[in-house]
């Protein structure tokens, strides 16, 4: 146990010792924090991140949250994180710790808790800054990490500092520079920036449906009678969902069985009188093959009384074509109507409608990430697990390639099928001029 206490503290320094050498190779002030928020998840064990500096006017502005690239400053998380750093009270080492009993007017869910320490740069720093690092735990808080923090916070602002500076000291020598040398600076700077490398992305729309998606058709021509289920209930395979008017299929069975009937009593007396008079035997004969047929005319209305009820294919949603089931009632259908659809629950899926102007995206390896219309704010992890082979005419009237996609292990139940959003698909790199002009060379290809 001694040696596996050891191990465990010898691994724990190494991952310090790297998280800090990691903030001191980032570029800028975002990418420190960025990694800040991301690199200390192993370390801190929280549910969510954030970095926030606190500005002269005591106002917060947002430098990283974690799992996030671009930060949305005026998103529903941050508002509510700022607002209560504003009430928070530090202890002597700045840390302080919030759940629903201490700031139940900001805190409202039962299972988050907040630890957040307060920290600046070092002394030895010509300018000072503030930082606020505030974590988000579910339940409750680790025992180790108000020391754990207070150590990896050391690095972050020694990190930033050293990102502020560095930023500050090239923009002071790059205005010493001449006009003349500043604009000719800045043109070879975009000649070459046309051939840097970037990585190639696009923005599509999608929408959330079930990954199985049955559907039932009309047998044959008729009225239907009635309708047993509503638009959205729940329904098991085999459950009759909606039922032919079977009156006419009754009559018409009827009529046919007494017709069938009636031939089987005159074949049954010439065959009789065949045996004494052989010139019936012809007639017989007719009679045999026109049973026959009549055998086949009730086979018949009997299979249209049998397929009367349209039952469920398959366990899940029902999706009436027509909406509601008093709008199906009455309704005469021809054969091949789809009457409604059943979506499987077990698995929701994305699909992704790719324009066919930015299909070259799809012929190499490409990540999506989900962005919902109602949550854009938060990303949805997915997996591609289909490329459709040739594009779909959209309502649009336009033609797009779709990308289905499955959401993981993500908690479902806040989501709904039909759901809207944008993706954003990101896939190898290309040269930034190929990107940037290659929708201006498509438009002139048209004269």
């Amino acid at each position: 146990m001694a040696s596996e206490d050891v191990s465990a503290r010898l691994k724990t320094f190494a991952l310090m010792l790297k998280f800090g050498h990691d903030l001191f190779d980032a570029q800028d002030v975002k990418s420190v924090a960025l990694k800040a928020v991301n690199d200390s998840r192993v370390m801190l064990g929280f549910r969510n991140s954030m970095l926030f500096e606190l500005k002269e006017d005591k106002k917060t502005s947002i430098l990283a949250q974690f799992a996030q690239i671009e930060v949305h400053p005026h998103a529903e998380a941050v508002e509510k994180s700022q607002q209560l750093i504003s009430v928070l009270d530090f202890d002597d080492t700045g840390i302080a710790i919030a759940d629903k009993n201490s700031y139940p007017a900001i805190v409202s869910a039962d299972d988050e808790v907040y630890l957040v320490y307060k920290f600046t740069s070092p002394d030895v720093s010509d300018e000072k800054f503030t930082f606020i690092w505030l974590l988000e735990y579910e339940k409750e808080i680790p025992s180790y990490a108000d020391n754990t923090i207070k150590l990896l916070g050391k690095s972050v602002a020694e990190a930033l500092s050293f990102a502020k500076k560095s930023s500050f000291g090239k923009n002071r020598k790059f205005w010493r520079i001449s006009k003349v040398s500043k604009y000719l600076l800045a043109a070879i700077f975009l000649i070459g920036i046309m051939f840097i490398p970037v990585r190639e992305s696009v923005n599509a729309e999608f929408i959330l449906r079930p990954k199985e998606i049955t559907a039932a058709y009309a047998w044959f021509e008729g009225p239907i009678a009635k309708c047993l289920k509503q638009d959205g209930d729940l329904v098991r395979k085999g459950d009759v969902v909606a039922v032919y008017d079977v009156s006419q299929l009754r009559y018409r069975l009827a009529n046919a069985m007494a017709t069938l009937r009636e031939e089987q009593e005159n074949l049954k007396l010439e065959q009789r009188n065949s045996f004494t008079d052989e010139s019936k035997l012809g007639k017989v004969k007719l009679l045999e093959a026109k049973c026959e047929t009549l055998k086949i005319a009730v086979e018949e209305a009997q299979w249209f009384l049998d397929h009367s009820q349209i039952i469920s294919p398959a366990d899940g949603t029902l999706v009436l074509a027509d909406g509601r089931a008093e709008q199906l009632a009455g309704k005469a259908v021809r054969t091949g109507d789809k009457i409604f659809e059943v979506f499987g629950n077990e698995m929701m899926v994305g699909k992704i409608m790719v324009n066919e102007s930015d299909a070259s995206i799809l012929q190499n390896k490409f990540s999506v990430s989900l962005f919902l219309y109602t949550m854009p704010e938060k990303g949805i992890a997915s997996q591609v697990y289909e490329v459709a082979g040739y594009p779909e005419l959209t309502p649009q009237n336009t033609y797009c390639y779709p990308v289905y996609v499955s959401l993981g292990e993500n908690d479902q139940s806040n989501l709904r099928f039909g759901m809207r959003g944008i993706a954003k698909l990101t896939g190898e790199r290309v040269s930034l001029a190929y990107y940037l002009f290659k929708s201006v060379i498509l438009y002139f290809r048209k004269w």
